[in-house]
């Protein structure tokens, strides 16, 4: 290199990090002009090929800097890439994510009799059939496209038809939980014995969230399907980029996302097992720069207002199969509901989606807690409860439920029901501690549930919250199995 040549190295640098700013404004914003970034890439090869300084990146950068409706602040963008996860494909994975632009051109808006709405949706037209798409589907022939567009983009080979969807939503008590969405346009079936090949459908949406507290990251909740959810301290998640951001593992062909390599069961009938596979050595995808980050709650038009789409993204489901007396999902299951539901659907949630995924909110509803509330064995003869409600009143009565399960799997579970009196609760503005009786022997503590209550202890009971319990010695890694826990719940219950 010539003598002058090192103080191009700042230039090089600048121009660099420009072209990845630029990149990742592109893809949040989803703009057409993305030959801006190969114009970057050509800048940069010019200076590291002749060591000539160049200001082109100097110009390029303000082009692209108009601002999202749903854009977040700087600290909540910067929160979201800080943690952005790295999500592993199994080795012989076939089935690829897309941006939600991408799959659209390639289906067609229906409603339930199959009659043709919009031969060609976008996402400024996605919501624009009467309900906000209530009740209809984006349809496509699934036999015809298996082995093509449904194989979705390989984010290595085309990182600007992919994206991550998330919702950055701040909470009470320091609480940020940052909602990582995967959209792929296909999710394969299982092998069932004796029925065959269950559960093709056309697009498919699962989710990796990070929670932080004060801004540092305190736990990773992790979703495969609809009701199958596992959250765990940050510090034993897998991690990567010097052990600062988690790893997920996606499935192969159901995109479940798990925090290990290796066979995981999330069904166990009595005739079968339902199970993903995930593994190394296949796509590893930095998802920083794909990263489409969007304030929660907010309101969303323009190329936003997809996120308003009350509909399904994929058919409808077939009910000609043999077995749909007895297990109603056949070949082809019907398409799941996008990113951001419960609060678009609000009370119609239940109604606009399968009964699965209506029973299992904590993926859906971005709102509420993760699915489980973690806390800590104590080998103490009762658990402790501190929690965070809104109290109009000190003289309210307060109940608690806890679930203690037996720890052989087929034994039934128990719930022990307590009401704790004004006088008996440790009181600091809404924050409350109750303590309850440790489980019997040969039990588990594995959910709590809280409530308000009356005198003569009727009471009104929100959702019931899942407890995993971890050790304080550090040699004891993984959940454990506990009659009594100390916990620390900072979502605050509603009523």
């Amino acid at each position: 290199m010539q003598g002058w040549a090192p103080a191009l190295v700042p230039i090089l640098a600048l121009v660099t990090q420009i072209e990845g700013e630029v990149r990742a404004i592109l893809i949040c914003k989803r703009s057409e002009d993305r030959h801006l970034v190969k114009l970057l890439r050509s800048a940069k090869n010019y200076v590291q090929r002749l060591y000539i300084p160049t200001i082109i990146s100097l110009f390029l950068a303000p082009i692209c800097t108009h601002t999202a409706l749903a854009a977040p602040s700087p600290q909540n963008t910067a929160l979201a890439r800080r943690f952005a996860p790295q999500w592993r494909f199994h080795k012989d994975e076939m089935y690829f994510p897309s941006s939600v632009e991408w799959f659209l051109s390639q289906v067609k808006q229906v409603d339930d009799n199959g009659s043709l709405i919009n031969a060609n949706p976008t996402v400024q037209t996605l919501d624009g059939p009467t309900g906000q798409g209530s009740g209809l589907y984006l349809t496509t022939d699934i036999d015809a496209n298996r082995d093509g567009w449904l194989k979705g983009v390989n984010p290595l080979q085309d990182p600007f038809n992919v994206a991550v969807y998330t919702f950055v939503a701040p909470k009470a008590n320091g609480v940020t939980d940052i909602y990582y969405w995967l959209f792929t346009p296909f999710n394969e079936a299982k092998d069932v014995p004796v029925l065959g090949r269950v559960g093709d459908h056309v697009g498919d949406w699962e989710r990796l969230t990070v929670r932080t507290v004060n801004g540092e990251a305190t736990q990773v909740d992790y979703h495969a399907h609809s009701d199958t959810g596992s959250t765990v301290p940050f510090s034993e998640a897998p991690k990567f980029d010097g052990d600062l951001r988690p790893v997920g593992y996606i499935a192969k062909g159901s995109h479940g996302i798990w925090e290990t390599a290796g066979t995981h069961t999330y069904v166990d009938a009595v005739i079968f097992k339902l199970q993903d596979l995930t593994s190394e050595d296949g796509v590893y995808w930095d998802t920083r720069e794909s990263l489409v980050i969007y304030n929660f709650p907010d309101l969303f038009s323009g190329s936003d207002a997809w996120l308003n789409y009350k509909g399904v993204y994929g058919n409808k489901g077939t009910t000609d199969c043999w077995w749909y007396v007895f297990h109603k999902e056949c070949k082809v299951v019907t398409g799941p509901p996008g990113p951001y539901r419960t609060d678009v659907m609000g009370v119609n949630f239940k109604d606009s989606t399968s009964e699965l995924e209506a029973q299992d909110p904590s993926k859906w509803d971005m709102k509420g807690p993760l699915s489980q509330v973690l806390g800590l064995t104590t080998d103490a003869d009762h658990s402790t409860f501190t929690i965070y409600l809104n109290l109009e009143t000190s003289e309210t009565f307060i109940g608690l439920k806890v679930t203690c399960s037996s720890t052989d799997q087929e034994a039934p579970s128990d719930q022990f029901h307590f009401v704790v009196t004004p006088a008996g609760l440790n009181l600091q503005g809404n924050k409350i501690t109750i303590t309850s009786p440790a489980c019997p022997p040969n039990t588990k503590i594995t959910a709590y549930n809280v409530g308000l209550c009356t005198e003569s202890s009727s009471c009104q009971w929100a959702r019931s919250r899942a407890l995993k319990a971890y050790s304080k010695d550090g040699n004891a890694n993984g959940a454990q199995e506990t009659r009594a826990i100390a916990v620390e719940d900072l979502d605050v219950w509603e009523f």
